[in-house]
């Protein structure tokens, strides 16, 4: 990551100093999305060791519907299942939506 942001740091000398400066900034750009995502997998600890699958998923084929994510509680009785809740707000997934299964 500080390799990444030295980089980035050199990327805006050269872009302030008008050095190829439109392939400097794309650069810069894929540069920031590569930190970005490599933030997310130290926060999350995400890794070819720690993840076991990563899925995508499928257009239901219902019109617009969601996935949602619920537990199941030990039950087959959709009855007791309750949907989860993240900081109070339920998760919808859509298609096109990824999940990743960690080890």
């Amino acid at each position: 990551m500080e390799f990444i942001a030295q980089e980035i740091d050199r990327l805006n000398r050269l872009i302030e100093q008008n050095i190829d400066k439109e392939s400097n900034i794309r650069f810069k750009q894929e540069l920031s999305q590569a930190s970005y995502l490599l933030e997310i997998f130290e926060n999350y600890k995400i890794n070819k060791n720690t993840v076991e699958t990563i899925l995508e998923l499928p257009d239901s084929d219902t019109g617009y519907s969601e996935y949602r994510v619920i537990n199941d509680c030990e039950s087959d009785n959709p009855d007791c299942w309750i949907e989860l809740r993240v900081k109070e707000e339920k998760i919808r997934l859509t298609e096109g939506d990824i999940i990743i299964k960690k080890k």
